[in-house]
């Protein structure tokens, strides 16, 4: 999904709609699909593989920050 400019938002984690770090908010957002399906298929992928575990946490390590949570994080990522 790309934004009105015609850009996807910067891959960014979200700190007022995280559950742990944010990550899996930051990466529902910037797809523009609902974070409850991201947070699923990561528990999937952790449980699965065992690489997930590993992969949140350098996400979280390494991922900018946003400063607040964008306007159109409901409408893009459904909460």
């Amino acid at each position: 999904m790309v934004t009105a400019s015609g850009s996807r938002p910067r891959l960014r984690r979200i700190q007022g709609k995280h559950w742990l770090g944010g990550v899996c908010a930051g990466i529902g957002y910037w797809l523009g699909m609902p974070t409850w399906l991201v947070r699923l298929l990561w528990t999937l992928l952790l449980l699965a593989y065992g690489v997930g575990g590993i992969l949140y946490v350098l996400l979280w390590i390494f991922m900018p920050v946003w400063d607040r949570v964008p306007d159109d994080y409901e409408e893009r990522a459904g909460g």
